[in-house]
C-alpha cells in the first residue's frame, strides 16, 4: 500500500520515492528524508513502485534489492522500460553478495548502498543521486526544449495575421514555462508618416506611464494590466538592455530583431534555472523574427483602415485557393459585401465617421470568418471573402451572419446616430469532376477568379436592387473547359 508522507521542513523541490519490504527501516528511513527536505514516497512492494515511477514524477528511486515476489533488479528492468531518466540507488544489507560495479553496469543504476553503513552514508548517497538526477534532467529539458523550438518554428514563419501569430507564441510559451497568467505586448511597426497616438494595442514605457496596451493574453484581466513600479521597471530594463529579466515571481523575456526591442512577453513564474533561461531565449529570437516579418507583411497587403487585406492580395489569395479545389475537389465561395448608406453618412455625418463605418465592416467580417477565410478591401465600402471548402449553404450561413452582426453596429453621437447594414452577393464554385492528372494554365485559374467575382459583384447588385441589407445567391459555378487543360 503506497502513502505519501507529509513535508515537514523547507521543500527541496525533489522527490524521492523509499521502497523496501522491512516496515521497521521503511518509515524511520522515511522521516530522515523528509527532514532533509525532500518530498517522500514510501511502498513495501516492487508492484506497488512501479505503479508509483508511471503516475508521478521521482527524482531517486531508493530501492531494497532483496523483496519477495519481485526483488529490485527485476523492478529496475521494468522501469527502464518506460523510464531512463529517474536516478536509482539500491540498498542491501548484504552489498556484498553483488559485486557494485558489475551491477551499476547491467541495471544503469547511480549507486548501490549497504543499509549496515548507517543514516550518514545513505544521506551521502542521497546527495549523489539527487545531484546526478538535477544534471540528467538539465540535459533532458535543454534536449526537449529544442526539439520543441524546431517543431514549431515553421509554424511561426509561415503567412498569417500578427494577431494570430501573437496567440500561438504566447500559448507556445506560456507551455514551454508552465505559466498561468501572461502576456505579450508588441510595439507597433509604424507607417511612414503614421501616428504612433492613433494606433491601438502597443506598448506604453515611459517613465509615468504603468499601463501596457496587450496584444494576446491567457487571462482575460491582463488585457490593460496595472503594473506597479517594480514590475514596470523590470519591463523597461528588459527592453532596454535586451536581455531576459527575472524576479522572485515573473520573467520578462524582450523580443529583439538586431538593435530593436519590439516588445516583451510577461510570464507570471520565474524561470531560474539556466537550462529555461537558454531555451526561453532561443525561442524569443525565432518568435522576434516572426513577428517582426508579419508586421511588415502586414504593412505591405493590409488595409490600415479596416485591417483586412487589400483588394491585389486577396485575388492572388483567390488564384491560389482555386488551384487548392482544382486539386483537392473541394467547393469553393466568394462572397462580396457592401455597406449600405456610406454617401448619406459622408454627406450628414463627415468623412471622418464613414471612415469608422467601413472600419466597422472590417470588424464585423474578421469576427464573423472563419480563421481560414481571406478578408479584403476591394475599395471605399465594397469587401470581398473567399471561402475555402465551403459550399453554398455554408456561404448562406456566413452572409446571414455577417447581415446580424453589421445591425448591431452603429456610428455618430447623439441624435446624429446612424445603424449600419449591408448588402451581400455570394458564388459557388461546385466541386471539380474533371480529371486532376494534368494541371490547368495559369489563365484557366485567372479566368475562373474573374467569373467567380463578378458573379458574386452580380449578386450583390442585385441585393442592393431588391431593397439592401439582405443577401442574394447565383447558380453555382461548374468546372469547365476555359482554358488549355
Amino acid at each position: 500500500m503506497a502513502r505519501i508522507s507529509r513535508k515537514k521542513v523547507v521543500q527541496s523541490n525533489y522527490t524521492i520515492l523509499l521502497v523496501d519490504d522491512d516496515l521497521d527501516y521503511l518509515a524511520p528511513t522515511g522521516r530522515l528524508l523528509e527532514r532533509e527536505g525532500h518530498q517522500v514516497f514510501t511502498c513495501d512492494n516492487g508492484p506497488a513502485a512501479l505503479d508509483i515511477l508511471r503516475d508521478r514524477k521521482i527524482d531517486l528511486l531508493l530501492l531494497d534489492y532483496f523483496m519477495p515476489g519481485m526483488t529490485g533488479e527485476e523492478v529496475v528492468a521494468e522501469l527502464r522500460k518506460f523510464n531512463t531518466v529517474v536516478q536509482v540507488i539500491l540498498q542491501t544489507g548484504y552489498a556484498s553478495e553483488q559485486p557494485p560495479r558489475e551491477l551499476l553496469r547491467r541495471l544503469d543504476i547511480q549507486g548501490y548502498f549497504d543499509k549496515s553503513e548507517g543514516p550518514d552514508k545513505l544521506l551521502l548517497w542521497v546527495e549523489v543521486g539527487i545531484k546526478a538526477a538535477f544534471r540528467v534532467q538539465l540535459l533532458y529539458k535543454s534536449r526537449e526544449g529544442l526539439r520543441y523550438i524546431l517543431k514549431t518554428t515553421p509554424d511561426l514563419h509561415k503567412i498569417q495575421q500578427v494577431d494570430e501569430l501573437l496567440k500561438g507564441i504566447l500559448l507556445q510559451v506560456t507551455g514551454l514555462l508552465g505559466a498561468v497568467d501572461s502576456f505579450l505586448a508588441v510595439i507597433p511597426v509604424i507607417e511612414p508618416g503614421g501616428d504612433q497616438s492613433e494606433q491601438e494595442n502597443y506598448l506604453v514605457l515611459l517613465e509615468d506611464e504603468k499601463e501596457l496596451h496587450v496584444h494576446a493574453s491567457t487571462n482575460q484581466s491582463c488585457q490593460s494590466p496595472n503594473l506597479d513600479t517594480e514590475h514596470a521597471e523590470l519591463v523597461q530594463k528588459a527592453i532596454s538592455t535586451q536581455t531576459i529579466q527575472v524576479s522572485e515571481k515573473l520573467t520578462i523575456v524582450p523580443l529583439n530583431v538586431g538593435v530593436q526591442s519590439i516588445g516583451v512577453i510577461y510570464l507570471d513564474r520565474p524561470a531560474v534555472e539556466s537550462a529555461d533561461l537558454e531555451i526561453l531565449q532561443l525561442f524569443a529570437n525565432q518568435a522576434a523574427v516572426a513577428i517582426h516579418n508579419a508586421q511588415l507583411f502586414e504593412m505591405a497587403t493590409v488595409d490600415s483602415l479596416t485591417g483586412v487585406y487589400g483588394r491585389g492580395f486577396l485575388e492572388r489569395c483567390l488564384e491560389r485557393e482555386i488551384k487548392s479545389a482544382f486539386r483537392s475537389q473541394a467547393p469553393l465561395s466568394v462572397i462580396m459585401v457592401d455597406m449600405d448608406g456610406l454617401k448619406p453618412i459622408n454627406d450628414k455625418l463627415g468623412h471622418l465617421v464613414g471612415d469608422r463605418a467601413i472600419a466597422a465592416v472590417g470588424r464585423v467580417l474578421k469576427t464573423a470568418c472563419r480563421t481560414c477565410d481571406i478578408i479584403g478591401r476591394f475599395g471605399g465600402d465594397e469587401f470581398s471573402i473567399v471561402l475555402p471548402q465551403a459550399d453554398l449553404e455554408n456561404a448562406r450561413t456566413l452572409a446571414q451572419r455577417i447581415g446580424e452582426l453589421m445591425r448591431e453596429e452603429q456610428v455618430g453621437e447623439g441624435e446624429g446616430v446612424v445603424s449600419l447594414s449591408c448588402s451581400v452577393g455570394i458564388c459557388c464554385l461546385r466541386p471539380n469532376l474533371l480529371s486532376t492528372t494534368q494541371s490547368p494554365s495559369n489563365a484557366y485559374y485567372q479566368t475562373m477568379a474573374t467569373t467567380l467575382l463578378k458573379k458574386a459583384d452580380a449578386s450583390l447588385y442585385r441585393a442592393k436592387q431588391d431593397g439592401r441589407d439582405r443577401f442574394d445567391q447565383g447558380d453555382a459555378i461548374e468546372w469547365k473547359n476555359l482554358g488549355n487543360l
